[in-house]
């Protein structure tokens, strides 16, 4: 999918804004395992836009937009959240009549802390949070775009942009450390690592004597041996053409050519064999379209064709198996996909509309350059294929749109989704009796089903709203990349390709959404118990149910029991509310208070579960039971260790704030 945000532009009168808001939570208390009571973590944020004519120039031709925002989340978990700032500025001008011009620049500063009840290696660190990650992200964007108007019937668009960004994550206490630097770390006279950064961490180390380490938390110094730098920009020109050629055809033309730039650093110390990637490259994507608009009486059809073309600028090892390295240099990929969209009227408050497409989805870079050395000496090694042929999605949809009253709209809408050449995981050698792994285009799945939408107009009276329902069948052999590899490693089973299909982990059958909007006119007056209500306030709330999604039963050892994702979480349900009123003040400014709810009933949705019970707070094992310590003592943090609250939906979250306009 693809996201265009646009912001708007200055006129030629100033217009501005402030907003605030202050947030409430039930914060959770990892020593005893419960959520709190609602009260004040430190959540809150102020925004403020101005918009007008730049001062100095011509009111009709130059103008402004700005915005910022200050936002401290420290949400409701421990050592999680972040503190950001964001800004944005646009210029709009027009120096001829025929030509807009508008620049955009937009910048985010970020930086926080990342809770994770449990690591890699299954060790937690509730009783040490120090321990666990931060985390500090930069990113920019600077584009100029223009638009030349050759006539009414022709419009030709040109941009320039610019994106980088920067992310960088490390233990807390050594974040301004390179890992070369952190205590235990050091190597042999060949440059061989033989340090102890992995003795705290490692699942094998625990100090069994004392029942917090027994049961899987880390105390003292301990840390996540985890280090994560990536940086990446790319520059992009865009050209595109809109035509009227006559009454009937519009046509519409573009291409992109985006030139990346990446530097990815990561190094990890979770046993004695540590695994680490550094490598930059400048992959180029290119590509290019065209769609003619075909407008009759009683039909109107689209039909295009997109071109796309990869290049990703890197060389890996083809032969990791053999002592000499063999490199070869990553073959360029291209994509033609046509497109067909038809609608048309069956009756005067009916519309039908198909629609056909072929997409393709470039792989994530870090499938592609994932070890591309060829390294297979650390522990059970998995390799990238810069190689990977882009994921295929053949779509097919048909619907119709009925009016069944003026302000009354049913819309109905069937679709079948063919995926193929999915990126995943497979095998096909061993070193020392360990499968050696690598991305690969073998995995395929299917969605279907249909959405019925009925949807309450905001034409008559003060009441508007939807209701809609939704039916899907996702089924596959294969979620996700790395499911087969994570798969061998964890049973018994000879093999990593799934032989028949299953339902997918978002195979969310059942799904509803309604939505119900009350808004009352400053003039409106109403009356409750003798009490005169004044107007100029409103209330939408939101309610969503989902049934369960599906997960792998395992036994004790980690097996699978059963099918393949035969096992189905609980539904859930959450339903959000903001009310807002609204207050002119003098000279037209509107002050306007409001109270935004996340999830109102503080419902516990359960999002995952432990495969072995299919419970979200209890994983089937004692780890200290039979040792020589005070068993109820090792029961207790087993509890603890067991209760992972992201196993569920957040608690409810309220914001009160204030907001001016002018």
């Amino acid at each position: 999918g693809v996201v265009s945000a646009v912001t708007r532009d200055g006129g030629a009168d100033y217009h501005g804004g402030v907003k605030t808001y202050q947030g409430y939570t039930h914060p959770y208390n990892v020593q005893t395992g419960d959520w709190g009571r609602l009260k004040f973590q430190g959540n809150r944020a102020l925004a403020f836009n101005l918009s007008g004519p730049v001062p100095g120039l011509e009111r009709k031709k130059y103008a402004f937009f700005s915005a910022g925002e200050y936002l401290h989340d420290p949400t409701s978990l421990p050592h999680n959240g972040l503190a950001s700032y964001t800004g944005t500025m646009k210029l709009s001008m027009q120096p001829l009549s025929a030509l807009k011009l508008k620049t955009n620049l937009t910048y985010y500063d970020a930086s926080g802390q990342v809770y994770d009840h449990r690591d890699v290696n299954g060790r937690s660190y509730d009783f040490n949070l120090d321990g666990l990650p931060s985390f500090k992200k930069k990113a920019y964007l600077f584009g100029v775009t223009g638009n030349y108007h050759f006539n009414e019937n022709m419009v030709l668009t040109s941009s320039i942009n610019r994106f980088y960004t920067r992310t960088k994550s490390a233990p807390g206490p050594l974040f301004d450390l390179y890992w070369d630097q952190w205590p235990g770390y050091s190597v042999d006279s060949n440059g061989v690592y033989n340090g102890t950064i992995q003795d705290d961490n490692y699942a094998g180390n625990r100090d069994f004597t004392d029942p917090l380490q027994a049961v899987g938390f880390t105390v003292g110094s301990d840390f996540n041996p985890t280090y994560r730098f990536r940086e990446a920009q790319y520059d992009a020109f865009v050209l595109s053409l809109l035509a009227q050629v006559n009454k009937v055809h519009q046509l519409k033309s573009g291409f992109e050519v985006r030139r990346n730039s990446i530097h990815w650093d990561f190094k990890e110390f979770f046993n004695d064999q540590p695994f680490g990637e550094l490598y930059s490259s400048k992959p180029m994507n290119i590509s290019a379209y065209v769609q003619d608009k075909m407008e009759y009486d009683n039909l109107i059809i689209n039909v295009g064709v997109r071109f796309d073309y990869r290049d990703a600028d890197i060389a890996y090892n083809v032969t990791p198996q053999n002592l000499q390295p063999t490199w070869k240099n990553a073959d360029p990929v291209s994509r033609v996909s046509p497109r067909l969209g038809v609608s048309f009227p069956i009756s005067e408050t009916s519309v039908m509309h198909f629609n056909y497409g072929v997409y393709y989805q470039s792989p994530r870079y870090t499938y592609m350059y994932t070890n591309l050395q060829g390294d297979i000496t650390t522990g059970l090694p998995l390799l990238g294929n810069p190689d990977l042929l882009p994921e295929q999605t053949v779509s097919y949809e048909l619907g119709l749109d009925h009016m069944l009253s003026r302000d009354l709209r049913f819309d109905v809408t069937a679709y079948y989704k063919d995926v193929e050449d999915l990126v995943t995981t497979r095998s096909t050698f061993e070193v020392a009796g360990n499968a050696v792994t690598y991305f690969d285009n073998g995995d395929y799945g299917s969605v279907k089903g249909f959405d019925v939408s009925l949807e309450k107009l905001p034409m008559d009276g003060y009441f508007s709203g939807s209701i809609s329902y939704g039916y899907m069948i996702a089924m596959g052999n294969s979620t996700d990349a790395l499911e087969p590899y994570y798969t061998y490693l964890t049973s018994t089973e000879d093999t990593l390709a799934p032989t028949s299909e299953y339902p997918l982990d978002f195979d969310q059958r059942h799904t509803i959404t309604a939505v119900l909007d009350f808004h009352v006119p400053a003039e409106w007056r109403g009356n409750l118990f003798g009490l005169t209500i004044p107007g100029a306030w409103g209330a939408t709330m939101v309610g969503h149910y989902g049934s369960g999604s599906p997960y792998t039963a395992t036994d004790a050892n980690g097996n699978r029991l059963g099918e393949r994702n035969e096992g189905r979480l609980p539904a859930n349900y959450t339903v959000d509310l903001r009310f807002n009123k609204d207050f002119r003040m003098m000279r037209g400014q509107i002050l306007s208070f409001f109270v935004e709810v996340d999830n109102l009933f503080n419902e516990r949705n359960v999002l995952n579960v432990y495969s072995r019970t299919g419970l979200p707070d209890n994983d089937g094992q004692i780890t200290g039971a039979g040792l020589a310590l005070d068993q109820n003592v090792v029961k207790a943090y087993d509890k603890l260790y067991d209760h992972d609250p992201q196993n569920y939906n957040p608690p409810r979250n309220i914001r009160i704030g204030l907001e001016l306009n002018f």
